[in-house]
């Protein structure tokens, strides 16, 4: 069967989501649940069933089990992440490339790109991402100067621009009240809140620090081709589940939309330049595994990291048809750099015609901020 151009484009843009600005967790998926989406932080082409490239070997293979991990198992994951985002943002300017692999049915679409950094607390960004579908080439970009954080994709002839004002929001965020969480846990107070917006909107901080917001989390050890990292696995949340649901508008969690994540962190440097401890490698995104009577050995997944979970994961997981990995995300050949000047990260605008969306304001209530009438009149500008 062949997709039409209209189910490309909803396919393709769901690719993209694991680098989208407005969350970091992709849920590719089919037309009709994709329309009811909107776009939660980061695809299009004529399909026909056939693989395109190997399996990716994987960090794991994802248990069927749900239960809602005890705080003390969640903390050290959290503040591991927290840890993480503080490097990235505050820590030096490097540079790497990305390769993403988006896996739908018997179909692997590869996406292959750039990202570059100033570091040191400035918020400047520059990630930029291209997938080839047999029909075309489609781009994401995501650009910030710390003032403003630019999206801009391109799926076929269709280009949509967002922004966010993360110099107002940090000028905002200095005198809002403190945030109150009413939840029961700790682990639904975000993990950066002591960084202003400006270095965690976009790209790897905010997928991290939704990651941990979203997630019953653990924490592992293992190995990622020979080297050394630590394994942050994370479950979606009930009542995020929940409210996941309600959005979508359907009692049947979409198939392809991921409910298990898997993070990578570096837990030393690379011999070869020195740099990239406590640096994201990987990420894994994976679907809730089918509940059937096959085991693990009919999976065509193959595992290459040695974790020291429990055995009893094991056993759950061989209990059911393993969970399906839809999207991987790598980043390599990291370096450290010369911090670019400012020029770099200045997004150049050259769609005129097209309207950009201005979604400052969905960040509003996640970092506390009350705006007045004449402050939001300003992001209507």
């Amino acid at each position: 069967m062949k997709i039409d151009s209209y189910h490309r484009i909803a396919f393709l843009r769901r690719c993209f989501d694991g680098l989208s600005l407005t969350s970091g967790i992709p849920c590719t998926t089919y037309p009709a649940v994709l329309l009811a989406l909107v776009w939660a932080s980061v695809l299009v082409g004529g399909v026909a069933p056939s693989a395109v490239g190997q399996t990716p070997p994987t960090l794991q293979n994802p248990s069927a089990s749900h239960r809602p991990e005890p705080p003390q198992a969640t903390e050290p994951a959290r503040r591991l992440l927290a840890r993480v985002i503080e490097q990235i943002a505050l820590g030096p300017a490097f540079d790497a490339k990305i390769r993403q692999r988006v896996r739908v049915g018997d179909r692997e679409v590869i996406g292959v790109g750039t990202y570059e950094q100033a570091g040191d607390g400035s918020g400047w960004f520059n990630l930029q991402v291209a997938m080839h579908d047999g029909d075309g080439k489609h781009t994401l970009q995501q650009i910030s100067d710390g003032r403003l954080a630019w999206t801009r994709e391109q799926i076929g002839e269709e280009v949509t621009l967002q922004r966010v004002d993360v110099g107002r929001l940090d000028q905002w965020v200095q005198g809002a009240v403190a945030p109150v969480y009413h939840q029961d846990t700790a682990a639904d107070e975000p993990i950066a809140n002591h960084l202003p917006p400006s270095v965690r909107v976009g790209a790897w901080t905010e997928m991290l620090e939704r990651i941990a917001t979203d997630h019953d989390l653990t924490l592992a050890s293992g190995r990622l081709e020979q080297r050394e990292v630590w394994i942050v696995r994370g479950k979606l949340r009930a009542d995020i589940r929940e409210q996941r649901l309600t959005d979508f508008g359907t009692e049947t969690w979409p198939e392809l939309c991921p409910t298990e994540v898997v993070v990578a962190i570096a837990k030393s440097a690379s011999v070869e330049n020195g740099f990239g401890r406590g640096l994201p490698l990987r990420i894994e995104f994976w679907s809730d595994p089918a509940h059937a009577t096959t085991t693990l050995a009919d999976s065509d997944d193959d595992l290459d990291v040695t974790t020291t979970a429990e055995a009893e994961d094991t056993a759950v997981a061989a209990s059911t048809v393993p969970a399906h990995l839809i999207s991987v995300i790598e980043l390599y050949s990291i370096r450290p750099i010369s911090s670019p000047p400012i020029g770099r990260f200045r997004f150049e605008n050259q769609d005129m015609e097209v309207n950009f969306t201005n979604d400052t304001s969905r960040y509003l209530s996640r970092y506390g901020i009350h705006i007045t009438e004449r402050q939001s009149r300003m992001l209507r500008r």
